[in-house]
């Protein structure tokens, strides 16, 4: 956590034996309101083999686990696909499409608005990340 900012927590995607491989946070934390938004970043040759799944899920259980969160949301382009299924496999659902509402590199894209509430996080069937046991290191 940023000592100037409050609201967000920044972490490294790790690989069990130490080695990085992305960022993920959670951002514009309101804890009146209990909602946040998560950010995920994986480097390109580390995609498409269940990591991303795996941060998500572990900062939700943060989120969910330890933070007062009810609504932990998420906003991707409409053609990612790769984060669509990152975000479905850890249990979000999409809300909606805010269309032309992002401009990457010069053009315009839909954006969909995905979220995971607490009662659906609490309703997964999966272990947490506290109750997986550490490898690696």
């Amino acid at each position: 956590r940023d000592r100037d900012e409050h609201d967000r927590d920044d972490f490294l995607v790790l690989l069990p034996d130490g080695t990085p491989i992305g960022h993920i946070a959670l951002t514009d934390q309101d804890m009146v309101d209990g909602t946040a938004e998560i950010t995920l970043v994986l480097d390109p040759g580390h995609r498409g083999r269940g990591h991303g799944v795996d941060a998500v899920d572990a900062l939700v259980d943060l989120a969910f686990g330890e933070l007062p969160m009810h609504r932990v949301q998420a906003v991707t382009h409409t053609t990612n696909t790769a984060a669509l299924g990152v975000l479905a496999g850890a249990g979000f659902v999409q809300e909606g499409v805010r269309r032309s509402a992002c401009l990457h590199r010069g053009r315009r894209y839909d954006v969909a608005v995905l979220a995971l509430l607490r009662d659906e996080w609490q309703a997964l069937a999966r272990p947490r990340s506290w109750d997986v046991p550490v490898t690696g290191r």
